[in-house]
């Protein structure tokens, strides 16, 4: 028997807002810290990987519910939420990029600079609070 779509978009945001708060936890680790620790480095890494991937699925399923197309890409799946006035087009164009860490994590890890994961680790945390925001908005509404 196939679940609802409420059902499992329900655990999607459960689960975002879990990685979240795991991540805020780590917000104030140091680049010295997070340099010195592979437990911070790949903990982060993995949040940062499963925040992105999380949303998308998100997306998506908004996407779908609303009777649009998905599109193959995740940085569009924020571009096409915009679109669909789920949230502002500035913020799906500040937010975006934001895949483009998680391909880096996932596709080249040796090329991996921890400056940038490091630092952002708190441009994450501001930006996924919106998304949270807009989506609860969003979704309170329809």
């Amino acid at each position: 028997m196939k679940r609802p779509d409420k059902e499992i978009m329900q655990e999607k945001l459960s689960a975002l807002q879990s990685y979240y708060r795991e991540l805020t936890e780590l917000q104030h680790i140091t680049y010295e810290e997070y340099c010195s620790s592979n437990l911070y480095r790949r903990t982060v890494e993995r949040l940062l990987q499963l925040i992105v991937e999380t949303a998308t699925d998100i997306n998506n399923m908004v996407l779908k519910m609303l009777g649009k197309e998905t599109p193959t890409d995740y940085y569009s799946s924020f571009i096409k939420m915009a679109e669909c006035n789920v949230f502002p087009m500035e913020f799906a164009l500040e937010i975006a990029p934001s895949t483009g860490m998680r391909n880096i994590i996932v596709h080249e890890y040796q090329k991996i600079d921890d400056r940038l994961v490091h630092a952002s680790i708190r441009e994450t945390l501001q930006y996924y609070l919106r998304y949270l925001e807009y989506l609860d908005n969003f979704l309170e509404k329809n």
